[in-house]
């Protein structure tokens, strides 16, 4: 072959994958995304982050990470931006008085004000607010977190263990009351108003020191009754990857990983195996919920079975119960974007008010179902959404006159 068709075919054969875009390492076709910054409230306090979405008109799992301390949401852009590229949305955020002196901090509040506690707040009401996000499958929302965003993803999912699909934890600051010398102090009163870590890299007041005073974490792990993903580096000079080895131990389903050459943060080789790992945790998580899902409660408008992914709720498990020998509901349209149908009886429920979308499906005044195929805002309960069709798609199910659901235990 001459040279200049040599050149000619490596050159239109680098464009097609271009255009094409793979995920690096994985072989997989990469997804187009776009940003949107949002700002979640914690009282009167604002939380900065920006949002990384895949383009797509369905809605797709979350993974929300927790920065380390004194660094700001831009330790997490590349895991954002290589997980979108995957089909997950990923968010990114500032905690409150969380970033160390010359690191931009977008979001409300002091690092005098700042804890592991203020911080698992923070986390908090992300997720909560990360529930309504119209692009988020609200079932599947994942935790991701590292060195102190790990201490607050611990504290954060055990509390919310039915509200979150996983929790992966990287170098977690499992040795933070060693290494502020918690213990030094006799009492709570000792403790000062100001409080210097790492020689001074940065201030903090004495709550960060009283907060961390009585948190178990251990037990906190040892109560996380779901598949915990656990990354440690083996050249880590903060925190010593025998923390995490003794966590691995610890925790009840726990899938523990040494990364080759990675320290306190990952970068270049370490990162990609990182990523590796979390990709395989993400997948296989939804992948088994998936097929939970399939073999308990099935879904049919009409004639037309729907895949649906239930919500992990008091609600949905009193709906289970009555499914057992089929359930058939007869809706009625309403509104020019929903159908609302009698259950027959009043299921336990606990309203907030939700921003619905085309494929979900909620609860409202405990005993009415209610499936959209436009959107609304109200107070409902979440029950679960409908994962295989397109806003077209629900359209042509619900918007031709009114329909009848059945619902079945298999």
């Amino acid at each position: 072959m001459k040279k200049s068709s040599l050149f000619f075919f490596v050159t239109i054969l680098a464009l097609i994958l271009t255009c094409t875009g793979f995920a690096e390492g994985t072989g997989k076709t990469t997804m187009d995304y776009r940003t949107e910054e949002i700002r979640c409230q914690n009282g009167a306090d604002s939380i900065y982050g920006i949002a990384y979405i895949p383009d797509t008109d369905t809605k797709v799992p979350l993974v929300i990470f927790s920065h380390e301390l004194g660094n700001n949401h831009e330790s997490g852009i590349r895991y954002a931006e290589r997980l979108t590229q995957n089909g997950y949305a990923a968010y990114v955020f500032d905690f409150r008085g969380g970033s160390a002196p010359g690191t931009q901090n977008r979001s409300s509040g002091t690092s005098h004000e700042m804890s592991v506690r203020t911080e698992a707040s923070d986390l908090e009401a992300v997720l909560e607010a990360a529930k309504n996000w119209s692009f988020v499958d609200s079932g599947r929302i994942f935790l991701l977190g590292g060195s102190q965003g790990g201490l607050v993803t611990i504290i954060t999912g055990s509390r919310h263990q039915d509200e979150i699909a996983g929790m992966m934890l990287m170098y977690p600051a499992l040795s933070a009351k060693e290494d502020h010398s918690v213990n030094r102090y006799h009492s709570k009163d000792e403790v000062p108003e100001d409080v210097g870590l790492f020689g001074g890299w940065m201030n903090v007041g004495s709550n960060y020191i009283t907060d961390l005073w009585d948190i178990d974490f251990n037990a906190m792990l040892a109560s996380y009754s779901g598949k915990v993903l656990l990354l440690h580096g083996d050249r880590d000079g903060t925190v010593p990857l025998r923390w995490s080895e003794d966590a691995s131990q610890i925790i009840p389903d726990c899938e523990f990983h040494v990364i080759s050459g990675g320290g306190h943060e990952f970068f270049g080789q370490p990162f990609e195996e990182a990523l590796t790992y979390i990709l395989s945790y993400l997948d296989s998580q939804i992948e088994n919920q998936t097929k939970e899902v399939q073999t308990q409660m099935k879904m049919r408008i009409g004639d037309t079975p729907v895949e649906v992914a239930w919500e992990n709720n008091e609600s949905v498990e009193a709906l289970k119960e009555l499914a057992q020998n089929g359930l058939t509901i007869q809706m009625s349209m309403y509104g020019g974007f929903e159908q609302v149908g009698s259950i027959g009886q009043r299921l336990p429920s606990h309203d907030v008010q939700t921003n619905t979308s085309s494929g979900d499906i909620v609860l409202y005044s405990s005993s009415q179902l209610v499936v959209f195929y436009g959107s609304n805002s109200w107070a409902y309960t979440r029950l679960g959404r409908i994962t295989d069709q397109s806003s077209e798609g629900m359209r042509e199910l619900l918007s031709r006159g009114d329909v009848t659901i059945t619902i079945s235990v298999e």
